[in-house]
């Protein structure tokens, strides 16, 4: 990854964490909750397993600096607290990459992988956990947390922010380009081993010609 690319995504971790605060201490900017994860996500899918590493533990070092600015800090300022931050996200990222070479870009694995983060996270004593805490009370938390608490909210969560992810990429062919696999001079490079590029001519194929109707006898 070029120098000026590496800027541009630390730039987006590092805006990605201020807002997944603001959306944490602001009920009205529950909105925010739905896209904070997007540029980890993005590191997840287009980084090495070892740059991914690197990105989460950013995040979450960014993370912890705007609960310390914050007017109220709603995380308690302790070496142990920033050291998780910045391990847990660091592993959620580098075993997200490492799935994302094997088997392609999946969100229901890594909104998976996200509930592990919310139980590794417990310590924070955030009320309605990290990522399901940045949607305020609405109705989402009331049913599905009331139903099967709020790691289910937040496995939803993380599950639709990849699945943007994939659907932005789809939509932006070119803008966010993925990191293409190693292959032989004989085959096109392909992106991921399972993973293929969504072409809408594979749905709307062409009609074989019919001839003309036969008259009735």
């Amino acid at each position: 990854m070029c120098w000026a690319k590496a800027i541009g995504l630390g730039l987006a971790l590092a805006l990605s964490a201020q807002l997944m605060g603001v959306a944490i201490q602001a009920p009205t900017a529950w909105w925010l909750g739905w896209v904070t994860l997007l540029p980890l996500m993005l590191a997840i899918r287009v980084l090495r397993p070892t740059d991914a590493l690197l990105a989460g533990s950013f995040w979450g070092i960014c993370f912890y600096a705007v609960s310390l600015s914050a007017e109220r800090s709603f995380i308690a300022p302790s070496s142990g607290v920033a050291l998780l931050l910045a391990t847990i996200p660091g592993l959620y990222a580098f075993l997200g990459a490492v799935i994302t070479r094997r088997i392609g870009f999946s969100p229901l694995l890594l909104g998976v992988g996200w509930v592990g983060v919310e139980f590794a996270l417990h310590p924070l004593a955030l009320e309605n956990g990290l990522l399901a805490g940045t949607l305020g009370d609405g109705a989402l938390i009331r049913v599905f947390g009331n139903l099967a608490g709020y790691v289910l909210v937040a496995f939803l969560v993380a599950y639709v922010t990849a699945s943007l992810l994939s659907v932005l990429s789809v939509v932006c062919v070119g803008v966010v380009p993925l990191r293409p696999l190693r292959a032989s001079s004989s085959q096109p490079p392909r992106i991921f081993h399972s993973e293929t590029t969504f072409d809408v001519r594979t749905f709307i194929r062409p009609m074989r010609p019919r001839g003309p109707p036969q008259p009735a006898l």
